[in-house]
């Protein structure tokens, strides 16, 4: 690779900067497809890899922004357990591994599902309900203060005795918690607000910081429900620090009525499946969880919220 790297960056004429640019990232491409176990059997030859540098070469040549390769995390839909490889310490896969499925049950209804995503609202100034998050080490907080209670931005401040905080917000409207989050994933609702309702005070956002205020990950999710009531979208995006090489899922194949990969018009890799009513589409890179879990959708329906959320993940 480093000698198709020499000849491609040479003709190109590339700046020292870019090259070293170029190299870290072949570097970390190769490294990370050692580790990642793909959805293809077959093993990526040698001509493959060079087309990902002439990609890379490319991307860097004729953009002055650098060029953001992401490897989707999703689950992998494999034809039998036996498809399935054991896990060890010494083989690539990233971590324990987990055999996913549906549990059978029939979707909650909107009633069900607006008083589940309304409690933190209801408890804001009651200050009850202020545990949870993204990463499990801050699930646990200690204290609460209020900052403000208008309906049209909720904010407050937890505390922990470490001194980690974790700023939360609720709203009427959730694009009002868009400004809540730091960038790190960008999307835009208003796509959403055209074709579905919102629902008010049915949302949350959450930026997690340690104890030296570094960054440690952030939450939203916000509740829509089909103009007709007769399904619902619940969409719910994570971003967190640390990379998330935990584990990984395997579908096996039949176990969902359907299951497929759908890539998204700003090119993200999402993993839908559907049984009895219920919708997951999944999109997982190593910091960010993008998920929507909906009743009675149709696919195309799944494919246009997917495609109007002008998703950004910057790695």
């Amino acid at each position: 690779m480093e000698q198709n790297f020499n000849r491609i960056s040479a003709e190109l004429k590339l700046p020292q900067e870019s090259r070293e640019r170029i190299r870290s990232l072949l570097v970390s491409y190769q490294k990370q497809s050692e580790d990642i176990p793909t959805k293809k059997s077959k093993t990526k030859s040698r001509a493959s890899v060079i087309a990902v540098a002439v990609v890379i070469v490319m991307a860097l040549t004729l953009s002055t922004a650098a060029a953001v390769v992401h490897l989707f995390r999703n689950d992998i839909i494999v034809p039998s357990v036996d498809d399935i490889p054991a896990y060890s310490s010494n083989n690539s896969v990233p971590g324990a591994v987990v055999i996913g499925g549906p549990a059978g049950n029939l979707p909650r209804t909107l009633e069900e599902v607006i008083k589940s995503e309304r409690f933190k609202s209801n408890d804001w100034d009651l200050g009850e309900n202020i545990n949870g998050g993204a990463v499990s080490e801050y699930h646990q907080w200690d204290s609460v203060e209020i900052l403000s209670s208008n309906p049209t931005l909720r904010i407050r401040r937890i505390g922990r005795e470490d001194g980690a905080e974790k700023m939360e917000y609720t709203a009427g409207n959730p694009t009002n918690l868009l400004d809540t989050l730091t960038g790190r994933v960008t999307f835009d609702l208003e796509w959403m607000d055209e074709h579905y309702d919102y629902v008010p005070d049915a949302n949350l956002s959450f930026v997690v910081s340690d104890a030296k205020g570094d960054y440690v990950s952030e939450y939203f999710s916000a509740l829509y429900a089909k103009k007709d009531s007769s399904g619902y979208v619940d969409l719910t995006i994570v971003n967190i620090a640390q990379a998330n090489y935990f584990s990984q899922t395997y579908v096996i194949e039949g176990s969902y009525e359907t299951a497929y990969y759908y890539t998204s018009i700003d090119g993200h890799e999402f993993l839908i499946e559907m049984n009895n009513g219920i919708v997951w589409a999944k999109c997982r890179t190593s910091h960010a969880d993008i998920s929507l879990y909906g009743a009675n959708l149709t696919t195309d329906e799944v494919g246009g919220i997917l495609d109007n959320l002008s998703l950004s993940i910057i790695e």
